[in-house]
Formats: structure tokens, C-alpha cells, sequence
């Protein structure tokens, strides 16, 4: 009888850690096809792609979330990208110096702990003014951690845009969204036995949050997490959700894409120009491109074409204004066609 019952109490116990074991969610990271901008839009072909988180939960138990909030992850060897959408009637922040106490207002947050030792993982938060607040633990704040206040993500990136009007409680807004570039180079000291970038198959732990006030009344507050947690609030890292990273793109493969097309790019006519220059830019075959116009610094000015394109010989024109049909300054731009496999890019010379 003994021995029949400590068999059944090894059985709910190998039962109750499978069932702990399915609450950590799971996410595979898509690697970029494209140059990402972080613009705060998500509109690049790799983030239309990718796929979403789960819905955010209530951190202590699980339940559903009023405000739905949801991420998307992507990498490349330079960066793990992380955006957010989190729908808001009213989006609104104060704080605008970095390390303010972004948690006492709208935000959301990033804690990594790459190795998932409970050792060296950091916390970065973003509010919809952009504001920053980066910090290291040195373990959990419930076993007698440490937040180091003074820690910099040297070579963060972030941006937000909002569906409506920050700091208006006279509209209506529907969402913001946070895009977030975390640099695999200040990483490295984290977790000292993994490769930074990682490769492919390697698996970080991570937990991606948010907490949401309403900014008039009882200033009520939702938090809510990716994975659920307990208790002990966020910092809890063997609760973290787990991501793995893959080389596969977040654009479907084709044909086109597993034999890499090729494409050229004939010399643009005038230049220097003003106010319009044209291109030839010929395929050899059925593909997906991404044509755009980028200042000396990499950033994006101008998009002349994104999607499938067919083989055979096509006419580029730029007009020399931005994506939002503003005149571009003078001066020396990068033209940069893409395929799947291939890139060509060009110097050209806009004068005014």
C-alpha cells in the first residue's frame, strides 16, 4: 500500500510539472529579409510577417486583459527587434527624462535574461513619449537583487507613433505602438557562455510587459505581461517566456526567393537632378523587392516600391520628396534595390 502510494504521489508530481511547464510561452524569431527602421510603424514586409505574440495577460493569474496588447519579435545580426501594439481609448504619458519611474505611468517593458540563470538580466522600459528607462539585476528583487539605475543600453533604439493624439483626453485613440532595437554587441556580458548574435537554434528567456493608467477618475491600472508570472510581480525570470531564434525569414519563401534573382539598376538620369531623376531597374525573374531612397546615415527618406515584382525591365522615378511628400534637403542619397539574394544600391545627388 506504501509503495502503491508514493507512486501516485510521483505521478501528480511528474503531471503538475508537465502542466507548469506548458505556462511558459514559446515564440520562434524570425530573422529580417529587409533593413529594419525603427520608426515606430511596424509597416516593413518582415514585420507585416511576422507573427504576434499571444494576447498579454493579467500578470498574477492569466486572466483576459481589457486593453489587448500583443509583440512581435525579428532579428538580425546586428539586433533583436521587439515591437509592440497596444490598443488605448487615451494615450498619454509626463515623463521625459531618462531613467524617470516609467512604471508609474503608461508603458512597456522588456526584461531579458538570455542565459535564464537569474543573473546579470536587464530591464528596459519605453513610454508612448519615448522616454527610457534602462536598469541591471543583479538577481531578483525577491531573493535580494539590486536594480542598477545607472547601467545604459548603449545603442538602444526606440520609437513611437500613436493612432490619434497623445496627451488629447479630448479624442478617442485606438492604439500606440513601441519598435524596439536591442543591440547584441552590450549584450555579451550577460550570459558569457552563449554567442552574441545568436545562432540559430539558441534560445533566450524574456518577458515583454506593459502597464496601462487611465490618466482621469480613480486612475485605474491594467498590468499585463506576455507570460504569466505570480505573485512576486515581473522580476520572477524562470517564468519568462522562452524565444528561439531561427535563420528563416519572416517572408515566405517562393521560388523566386530560393534561388536568389538577379537584378540591376541602370544609372539614374539627371544627376544631379532636380526635381525628378528615373531608373531602369531590370529582374530576371518573379520576385519580391524593396526599392528605397535612404540619407548617408541609413535612414529611410523614401519608399518607391515594395512587394512582388515581375521579370523584365521597369521605370523608377523619385521626385525627390519623403514618404510624406515633403521636399528632400540637397544633398547625396542612397538608392538601394532588394531581392531576395541580391541588393544594388547607387549614389545620387539632389540638388535644389
Amino acid at each position: 500500500m506504501r509503495r502503491l502510494i508514493m507512486l501516485q504521489i510521483l505521478l501528480l508530481t511528474l503531471s503538475s510539472s508537465r502542466t507548469a511547464g506548458q505556462d511558459i510561452r514559446e515564440y520562434t524569431v524570425r530573422k529580417c529579409l529587409w533593413p529594419v527602421e525603427i520608426d515606430g510603424r511596424l509597416d516593413e514586409t518582415d514585420w507585416q510577417n511576422a507573427a504576434f505574440t499571444e494576447p498579454f495577460v493579467k500578470y498574477q493569474d492569466g486572466s483576459v486583459m481589457s486593453l489587448p496588447t500583443r509583440a512581435k519579435f525579428l532579428w538580425d545580426n546586428v539586433y533583436l527587434y521587439i515591437g509592440f501594439v497596444c490598443e488605448d481609448p487615451d494615450v498619454w504619458a509626463t515623463m521625459k527624462n531618462r531613467d524617470d519611474h516609467l512604471w508609474n505611468g503608461e508603458v512597456v517593458e522588456i526584461l531579458c535574461d538570455p542565459d535564464g540563470n537569474s543573473r546579470n538580466y536587464f530591464e528596459v522600459q519605453v513610454n508612448p513619449l519615448n522616454t527610457v528607462l534602462d536598469l541591471l539585476m543583479d538577481k531578483p528583487y525577491s531573493t535580494g537583487g539590486n536594480a542598477d539605475l545607472s547601467w545604459d543600453l548603449s545603442g538602444f533604439k526606440s520609437a513611437i507613433s500613436v493612432r490619434g493624439t497623445l496627451n488629447n483626453g479630448s479624442d478617442t485613440d485606438t492604439l500606440w505602438i513601441c519598435e524596439t532595437a536591442l543591440p547584441f554587441s552590450e549584450l555579451a556580458f550577460t550570459a558569457m557562455s552563449m554567442s552574441f548574435p545568436p545562432a540559430a537554434g539558441d534560445s533566450w528567456r524574456i518577458l515583454v510587459t506593459r502597464y496601462d493608467y487611465e490618466r482621469t477618475g480613480d486612475q485605474t491600472v491594467e498590468i499585463s505581461s506576455w507570460n504569466q508570472t505570480d505573485s512576486r510581480g515581473f522580476h520572477v525570470p524562470e517564468k519568462f517566456g522562452r524565444i528561439f531564434f531561427t535563420d528563416n525569414s519572416a517572408v515566405s519563401a517562393s521560388p523566386a526567393a530560393t534561388h536568389p534573382s538577379k537584378i540591376r539598376l541602370s544609372d539614374n538620369y539627371p544627376n544631379p537632378f532636380n526635381p525628378y531623376t528615373v531608373w531602369l531597374l531590370d529582374a530576371d525573374r518573379a520576385c519580391s523587392v524593396r526599392i528605397a531612397i535612404r540619407d548617408l546615415k541609413g535612414n529611410r527618406v523614401a519608399v518607391l516600391r515594395e512587394g512582388s515584382l515581375q521579370p523584365g525591365r521597369h521605370l523608377l522615378v523619385w521626385d525627390g520628396c519623403d514618404q510624406k511628400g515633403r521636399p528632400a534637403a540637397s544633398g547625396v542619397y542612397l538608392v538601394t534595390a532588394q531581392a531576395a539574394g541580391t541588393v544594388v544600391s547607387q549614389k545620387i545627388t539632389l540638388m535644389r
